[in-house]
């Protein structure tokens, strides 16, 4: 599988996926040029990465050229410097269907370094114009747009995607294997998320307790298609490792009190009572299952509907209809999203918690 070094930045307001390639991407023709660029949009969309994508590379004379649409040109060429991407490469892509010729152009960037770094930049245009990547606020000093950052800082209250986590079967588990095996499987299970989640652009871990994930995101897109691949590698693991472990995940969109808590560990927390409503969400789910309210669901459907999601299958949506949901004054609209054939796609049981409302 190829891998490649990508720099994701904002510039002036606007998000931006920098690809280093070979100087022989200046030989191509125009209509080969977009065709790679396309191919590298592919990349970035399945790695959920959002932002306008550009590749660039040194020409044989020592210029830097890219491709980007016309009306980023102007700002880029004034901006970009071939040191200054060097020195922010800050993410790391893969995908196992790059054709060869981008593999090729992605395995020497810039080709071999020269010894001055050129000095101004040569802007091309794509001979047709192709759809954007879906932006996402992101700055380059970590996962969290740095938007967020600066609301963390400037004010108590955020709208965020929340998405809450429990892992099925952990009790059950460490009676047929024992502690030792069972808290090895459990450390595999939560480094096999953390890991999934370091390439999300906006995810970010807000606590762990126990078997539990609290995680939020920019958008209701990103969590539904992260809370997919979670799903898959889980049902993957469990197969591998001969366990009988699922999680069942909550999604729901809210606007929270973020409060710098300092507190075991962490750099801040999220509380209120959308908080305590997401958390009840995940609590109505069963192992492999993926619930969300009303708004994420509608917001991600339109997202991803047509989108091929890399290693996921087709999708089902479903609405299992409303609940009263304990802590919550107005019943819920539940609805799931999950791999046809694969993911649960049955209305929640009745709970002390939460129960079908009355029709």
């Amino acid at each position: 599988m190829s891998t490649f070094a990508v720099a994701h930045l904002r510039v002036q307001g606007v998000d931006f996926i920098f690809i280093p390639l070979s100087t022989e991407m200046s030989a191509l023709p125009a209509v080969e040029q977009s065709a790679i660029l396309g191919q590298l949009r592919d990349v970035c969309r399945s790695a959920s990465l959002g932002g306008e994508v550009v590749p660039l590379w040194r020409t044989p004379s020592g210029g830097l050229s890219f491709l980007a649409d016309n009306r980023y040109q102007p700002v880029l060429a004034r901006s970009l410097k071939l040191d200054f991407i060097r020195t922010n490469l800050n993410k790391r892509l893969s995908s196992p269907n790059m054709s060869a010729r981008l593999a090729q152009l992605t395995a020497d960037p810039f080709g071999s370094p020269s010894a001055a770094a050129p000095a101004a930049t040569h802007a091309r245009a794509p001979a047709a114009p192709a759809p954007a990547a879906p932006s996402s606020n992101t700055g380059n000093r970590r996962s969290m747009p740095a938007v967020h950052g600066q609301a963390r800082r400037s004010t108590p209250n955020r709208v965020v995607t929340m998405l809450f986590s429990d892992l099925v079967g952990s009790t059950k588990l460490k009676q047929i294997h024992g502690d030792a095996h069972s808290m090895n499987i459990i450390r595999q299970h939560h480094s096999a998320v953390r890991e999934l989640l370091a390439r999300t652009t906006t995810g970010e871990e807000v606590s762990t307790s126990g078997d539990s994930f609290f995680i939020v995101f920019a958008v209701p897109s990103e969590a539904v298609m992260f809370a997919l691949k979670w799903q898959d590698l889980i049902r993957n693991m469990a197969e591998d490792e001969g366990v009988a472990i699922e999680d069942r995940i909550g999604i729901h969109v809210g606007e929270v009190y973020a409060d710098e808590a300092k507190v075991a560990g962490k750099e801040f927390d999220f509380n209120g009572i959308q908080v305590d409503t997401a958390a009840r969400v995940m609590s109505l789910a069963q192992g492999n299952q993926i619930l969300m309210t009303q708004f994420p669901f509608y917001n991600a459907q339109q997202m991803l509907e047509g989108f091929e999601i890399d290693g996921i299958g087709d999708l089902t949506w479903k609405h299992h209809g409303q609940y009263e949901v304990k802590g919550v004054k107005e019943p819920l609209d539940i609805f799931e999203v999950g791999e046809t054939g694969l993911a649960c796609l049955r209305p929640p049981p009745d709970s002390e918690k939460a129960k079908r409302a009355a029709r």
